[in-house]
């Protein structure tokens, strides 16, 4: 066997099992949603993907990425239109998510281990990069995987401090003195991704 034989077995070989392990996410079948926290409640809403995709091999997910499409953001719990609007408008400027700047943020996954723990439904933890205004930190979240003939399903929840993104707009830990005007540091996303 040629030596050019040698070098491109191998690599046929792992090409291939990339792409018949690389899974597209199911963008309209995929749901996100947001909470966020302040003294006197809370808020909740809705965010879309732009695209997706894993690799998945023995059951684990061992790569991928998620493009999230911050011009997305809906609030959901607001009844009044007008101010419904606003809190929407306030979301994408400059004091959270700044979309005009930033309309993306992204999750690149660095791999996942097995997760038995009892009473949990998740049987997952996913290793990541998040990066939320052009901010990259490492981040690590419990999911669950459930496969039904060739599509997967992934269900999990992700709490993310945002003054570690840079969002400070009435943060207690940046502005212990604003008392019941605070909104928590913390604010929660939880989702449930399809693959095609």
């Amino acid at each position: 066997m040629s030596i050019l034989k040698q070098l491109l077995i191998p690599l046929v070989l792992v090409t291939g099992l990339f792409a018949n392990d690389t899974l597209w996410i199911d963008i309209e079948n995929s749901h996100i949603t947001w909470t966020g926290r302040k003294v006197a409640g809370e808020h909740t809403g809705t965010l879309q993907l732009s695209n997706g995709w894993v690799i998945i091999q023995n059951n684990l997910i061992i790569n991928g990425k998620l493009i999230f499409d911050m011009k997305s953001i809906t609030n959901l719990d607001v009844k009044s239109p007008k101010w419904r609007q606003k809190l929407e408008d306030h979301l994408k400027n400059e004091d959270f998510f700044d979309i005009a700047s930033f309309p993306v943020s992204s999750l690149i996954v660095k791999g996942s281990s097995k997760h038995i723990q009892e009473d949990s439904e998740h049987s997952h933890i996913i290793l990541s990069e998040l990066t939320i205004k052009d901010v990259t930190k490492d981040i690590s979240f419990p999911l669950s995987i459930q496969k039904n003939k060739d599509v997967y399903t992934a269900k999990g929840i992700i709490d993310i401090d945002r003054t570690e993104y840079g969002i400070q707009y009435k943060s207690g830990k940046i502005f212990p003195s604003l008392g019941d005007k605070i909104i928590e540091d913390i604010f929660t996303v939880q989702f449930e991704l399809r693959t095609k």
